[in-house]
């Protein structure tokens, strides 16, 4: 549901003033979102932090006399796509011939439309697939990963089907330059819709980019302690990789919750601790810092479902292997 915002305009027009609402800002009794937009405090303090970067968001596409129309990043979040960090800017497409420009904590940038534009949550933004083909085309490949994952997959939410790589290859053809084509395509090939949170397709993109060997993403393995999957495994180096946690959505944004305790203790205690949950607007470090990969020969009987037990090591404690 969107918050209910007040606005400096509507207060003039029924006599209340600016100046009114300004003092009310003072006194703790408002939160100002944005310029001439504000939100009753205890509203605003009960939202999660992604829910304020989405309420400044729609703040911001619902001033202006002109048609708004999100992208990148900031229509990621309405579609409900991982972003990774806090993006600081408010994105807008930039409507011929204003070209790109920054104000005001908003920034114009010139884009080709592959699709037409579509309208989500009350607002106006890209298409999911031009969306996450955007963000491949102009992030960081670890950063536009997760969002390209997540499109293959559908959402049920908002009633949005899975979308295809071949239709995604096809869309990315439209991409204004060869460098943007091929980025674009790089992340398409990469994504997998087996990822199950976004801090492991940011986790996946990292180690593949520092020469780590494709991971089986979800294989299943048989303990003493019972049946449990690890976010990645490479059977070839007997290593697992696990995330420190599971994605809980909130709207558009998520926390990862800690669940490596209980690998741990299904694995009989054996497996080393990890650092407390994180907030994926607490950027690529805190993710990265949740990312545990050991060696499964030193955890004592372990085996992967359907294959040889990993022959076993000698005495002695386990050892974590060096994060990437």
């Amino acid at each position: 549901m969107n918050p209910a915002f007040l606005y400096a305009s509507d207060a003039e027009t029924y006599g209340e003033g600016r100046r009114s609402l300004a003092l009310r800002c003072r006194s703790g009794e408002l939160i100002r979102v944005r310029s001439g937009v504000y939100l009753p405090a205890d509203a605003w303090q009960q939202l999660p932090s992604w829910e304020q970067h989405r309420a400044r968001i729609l703040a911001t596409a619902r001033q202006g006399q002109s048609q708004r129309i999100l992208i990148q990043q900031s229509a990621a979040v309405f579609w409900g796509l991982p972003v990774i960090g806090t993006e600081p800017e408010v994105m807008l497409l930039a409507v011929h011939p204003s070209h790109g420009r920054r104000r005001g904590g908003i920034r114009w940038a010139e884009r080709q439309l592959l699709e037409p534009v579509t309208t989500q949550a009350g607002v106006t933004l890209t298409s999911r697939a031009q969306t996450a083909l955007d963000m491949a085309a102009h992030l960081e490949f670890e950063r536009a990963v997760p969002a390209m994952d997540r499109v293959l997959l559908p959402d049920s939410t908002r009633m949005q089907p899975a979308l295809g790589k071949t239709r995604l290859l096809e869309l990315s053809e439209a991409l204004p330059s060869r460098a943007r084509r091929m980025r674009a395509r790089r992340v398409i090939d990469f994504a997998d819709p087996a990822a199950e949170s976004p801090g492991e397709s940011y986790s996946r993109a990292m180690l593949h980019r520092h020469g780590f060997p494709e991971p089986e993403l979800q294989r299943e393995f048989i303990t003493p302690g019972g049946r449990f999957r690890t976010d990645f495994y490479w059977e070839e180096q007997a290593l697992v990789g696990e995330l420190d946690g599971s994605v809980k959505y909130g709207g558009s944004g998520a926390v990862l919750a800690p669940s490596w305790e209980t690998l741990s203790r299904r694995s009989g205690g054996r497996m080393p601790s990890a650092p407390p949950a994180s907030d994926l607007s607490a950027g690529p470090g805190a993710i990265l810092g949740s990312l545990r990969i050991i060696r499964t020969d030193l955890c004592s009987g372990w085996c992967a479902q359907d294959c040889p037990a990993p022959t076993r090591a000698p005495p002695g404690p386990p050892a974590e292997c060096p994060r990437p």
